[in-house]
């Protein structure tokens, strides 16, 4: 029997009619939270468009802590999952390293809250006491450290595919005289960056790691050389039990960051009293997992929902 092509026109528009229901509805704004050496550092905001205020989701993505940024660093798929839950999601940039090492790239985080719990609800249609931060990979250790350096600190904080310890940081450093010879380095000046080219953010994080100075450019000191100095970037040595409800999502067979590291940072929590979740994914690190995991987004609003709302 052939199809009747008025029915099926119908069909075809009750299809589409669904699908463009199913996206939520949102403004999208851009702001700047920090102003560095004359460098502007924003951050993207989006509101649910039902014309009330609204929890936020601060999110930082991923890339060593060299490369990304705002727009490619949110998954769309965990931001309409946010938004469709009444969420407000911000996207924020934060300085890349070389050009800032990571105690400046802390500070970054800390000031995207700072400034969202003084001047967000002025402009934006957010509750300033109901702020969350999450992260993937990298940003996922950011948004743990807005934990003790936020003042006040996030009320909910989601850590997705983070490294929570030192076990990977390259503690043997070549000669630096390396970063004098022709190649990807070149692309490092002395000025702030944030919103770096990514292909070319993605080759200079591949050459450190390959030349074994990863860590030194990130760190800005020979951590082989001053393991007590490396201790202030330990997030076990600053979280009491006042620290924040943490949820950490990671895959049991994460290709970057080991599942024991998340496995053993969780049970750190709760001998801490911190109320914490650790929900395991099959596979995938940061992005990939939640392109890959739906149910580890409806986690992660689960957990948002009895700690905000």
């Amino acid at each position: 029997m052939k199809p009747n092509k008025f029915n099926l026109t119908i069909v075809l528009a009750i299809i589409c009619a669904l699908t463009a229901f199913s996206q939520p509805k949102y403004e999208e704004h851009v702001f700047v939270y920090k102003v560095v050496n004359g460098h502007e550092i924003k951050a993207n905001i989006f509101i649910p468009e039902t014309g009330h205020v609204h929890p936020v989701v601060v999110y930082f993505h991923g890339g060593g802590f060299m490369f990304g940024n705002r727009d490619e660093g949110l998954e769309s798929a965990l931001r309409d999952k946010l938004l469709a839950n009444d969420y407000a999601v911000v996207s924020a940039d934060y300085r890349l390293a070389p050009e800032t090492k990571l105690a400046g790239i802390i500070g970054d985080a800390a000031d995207v809250i700072n400034w969202l719990t003084q001047n967000g609800a002025k402009q934006f249609q957010i509750d300033f006491n109901k702020i969350a931060a999450a992260g993937g990979s990298a940003g996922g250790y950011l948004a743990l450290t807005t934990g003790y350096i936020a003042n006040p600190p996030p009320k909910v904080i989601i850590s997705i595919s983070a490294p929570t310890a030192n076990s990977d940081v390259n503690n043997q450093n070549t000669d630096e005289s390396v970063l004098n010879q022709p190649g990807p380095y070149h692309i490092v000046k002395d000025s702030v960056v944030s919103y770096g080219d990514y292909s070319t953010r993605v080759d200079l994080w591949k050459f450190l790691s390959k030349n074994r100075l990863f860590s030194f450019e990130l760190f800005g000191f020979d951590v082989s050389k001053d393991t007590a100095r490396l201790l202030k970037y330990s997030l076990t040595n600053h979280i009491k039990k006042e620290y924040p409800p943490t949820l950490i999502v990671h895959a049991k067979n994460d290709q970057l960051i080991q599942f024991s590291e998340a496995e053993q940072f969780y049970n750190f929590l709760k001998m801490k009293g911190v109320q914490s979740e650790l929900f395991i994914a099959k596979n995938g690190h940061s992005s990939e997992l939640i392109n890959t995991c739906p149910e580890a987004l409806d986690k992660v609003v689960q957990f948002l929902d009895a700690h905000l709302k």
